[in-house]
């Protein structure tokens, strides 16, 4: 179980990094279609980042709940 929580938080940690490097070039590019599409793409990869760390916290919590109770 412990391979699942480190690969959800490396999918989470790329996500997150992928999302800032992408922001950055938001107003860069040559159209102003292609700008919004990368903002959106970038924002995407945050709000995925967002659910997998979610999904990790609650997880370890209900871990946590379960150790102690039983």
């Amino acid at each position: 179980m412990n391979n699942l929580f480190l690969y959800t938080l490396r999918i989470a940690d790329s996500s997150l990094i992928l999302g800032q490097r992408m922001s950055e070039w938001c107003s860069r590019g040559p159209t102003l279609e292609e700008d919004i599409a990368m903002s959106n793409i970038s924002l995407d990869l945050f709000g995925q980042a967002n659910g997998l760390l979610i999904l990790r916290v609650l997880v370890l919590l209900l871990r946590r709940h379960y150790v102690v109770e039983n």
